[in-house]
């Protein structure tokens, strides 16, 4: 019944803020060139490797440490509720944070477009692999959808203000993914790919962000004069 009440009041203020972004609509090519760049991206790269090397090593020790956290405990029950918490709160934090600011159209965009395609990425994975959750509540558990969201949420928050805010948000996603294996949903190599894909495709579509910020200097010979054209990649 708790668990009910708190994803009710998780969707309504999703709703709430989805309300005041009707405006805000999602871009196909966009989602498209910032996939393409997740996985082209030199850094991209290397955090998804990184992030599979880890996961298949922590998964031999998987049950192992999984049965040792359910018996000694991972993290204070009031920590592992915060995270739990933030696994979504992060993101309308987030977003709301761009309300009041003059390039917000810009953020939102990278926005919902990156956490359209780390969604779509986090369940396809989740239906295709089918892994038993620890608790065997269902077979959705690789990689955790939580920590990916809140990992790309920090990368966002990273991108677009900096270490004074990308680092408390990277601090607070790990105590995301520590409260999934605490709270038996999820086991250590769930977590670990579920963190790298958050910052990998946060990086790729970070890659667009910038991008669209940068101008394109061109000059153009005229007749009489040089024209100066300054063309913002839309």
């Amino acid at each position: 019944m708790v668990n009910w009440i708190k994803n009710r009041n998780m969707v309504l203020m999703y709703l709430v803020l989805l309300g005041s972004l009707s405006g805000q609509s999602f871009s196909v090519s966009k989602v498209t060139d910032g996939l393409s760049r997740t996985i082209t991206n030199r850094d991209s790269q290397l955090i998804l490797l990184g992030g599979l090397i880890g996961s298949g090593i922590a998964s031999k020790y998987d049950q192992t440490f999984q049965i040792d956290v359910q018996s000694n405990g991972l993290i204070p029950n009031g920590m592992s509720k915060l995270g739990d918490y933030w696994g979504i709160g992060g993101q309308l934090l987030l977003w709301g944070s761009f309300l009041n600011l003059l390039d917000r159209e810009k953020r939102f965009e990278y926005a919902a477009n990156a956490f359209l395609a780390n969604g779509f990425i986090t369940y396809s994975l989740k239906f295709a692999i089918g892994r038993d959750r620890p608790d065997k509540s269902n077979r959705r558990s690789f990689p955790s959808g939580h920590t990916s969201n809140s990992f790309l949420t920090a990368t966002i928050a990273q991108e677009v203000y900096g270490s004074k805010a990308g680092i408390p948000a990277y601090v607070l996603a790990c105590v995301t993914g520590l409260s999934r294996i605490h709270d038996d949903k999820h086991y250590l190599s769930d977590v670990i790919f579920g963190a790298a894909l958050g910052i990998a495709v946060g990086k790729g579509f970070g890659k667009v962000y910038r991008d669209n910020q940068n101008p394109k200097i061109g000059i153009i010979p005229g007749d009489q004069q040089l024209q100066i054209n300054l063309v913002w990649l839309l």
